[in-house]
């Protein structure tokens, strides 16, 4: 079994290196930047994908599920997607679908109650310091992180009934900041809601305080814009819901990002 395993690995990197290459003779003559999306088929990953799509990226969505990926995203493989097969886990798979990767978005995260390797240490932790690891080898530009509100609170019920959830997404904060790597993090705090972008006003805080609700698709929004706007560069933050806020529509971003605080041990 272990053999097998390493020679599907073997080949799914071959053929995924292969793919990547063609893509990336396509984007350099465009003159298009290509963004990796890690957890593309996940609820907020897939709109990640749409907005950068909107934004005129070129988009490698990587997924342990290549079935799964081709089927969520059959109407935008023609129009700068590419399907990357992928497991954080089994880090060997990684290496060939950074190679023509100028931007990293992670939208990493585990169910509660996931069992087997699919779990916050491996996944939300290890996962994550995986493709930092790879980010730092291939010189990659900015790396966006979306973790959760609630990461620095000493006492927090997701780690109770989530397998200690948020601190396992702590320590991936903390290795990023450590990398070196130029990244923006960014804490959905409160209940991540399937509503369309720009319904409801919402703001940004450093705080790490009492959380609200947010929509995936406002999250997709303002990671796409974090990562164009060097203003966001080494800065981490949390958004909600709050109607003294803005809707993302009205928000100056170089404003909003150049506001706030840089990364520091306080949060």
């Amino acid at each position: 079994m272990a053999g097998n395993k390493f020679f599907f690995n073997f080949w799914a990197g071959f053929v995924a290196a292969l793919l990547l290459s063609s893509f990336a003779s396509a984007v350099e003559a465009a003159g298009k930047s290509t963004v990796l999306v890690a957890g593309a088929t996940g609820g907020t990953g897939r709109l990640v994908v749409t907005e950068l799509l909107a934004a005129d990226y070129h988009v490698v969505a990587m997924a342990r599920n290549g079935d799964k990926a081709k089927q969520l995203f059959s109407d935008y493989l023609d129009k700068g997607v590419t399907i990357a097969v992928a497991d954080v886990t089994e880090p060997e798979t990684l290496p060939a679908i950074f190679a023509q990767v100028d931007y990293v978005i992670s939208t990493l995260g585990t169910a509660i109650g996931s069992e087997g390797d699919n779990n916050p240490e491996t996944v939300d932790y290890q996962g994550t310091v995986e493709l930092i690891e790879q980010a730092k080898y291939h010189s990659i530009k900015k790396f966006i992180l979306i973790t959760s509100g609630g990461t620095t609170w000493w006492l927090h019920p997701l780690n109770w009934f989530g397998d200690d959830v948020l601190k396992w997404k702590h320590k991936s904060e903390l290795y990023l900041r450590d990398s070196g790597i130029n990244h923006v993090i960014i804490r959905p705090a409160g209940g991540l809601k399937d509503e369309p972008a720009n319904t409801k006003a919402i703001k940004f805080t450093q705080t790490d305080g009492i959380p609200s609700t947010i929509s995936r698709a406002d999250v997709a929004t303002v990671a796409v814009k974090a990562l164009i706007h060097d203003q966001a560069t080494n800065k981490t933050f949390e958004i909600q819901d709050d109607d003294d806020g803005q809707t993302t529509a009205s928000i100056n971003w170089q404003q909003v990002f150049a506001d706030m605080t840089v990364d520091s041990d306080n949060f």
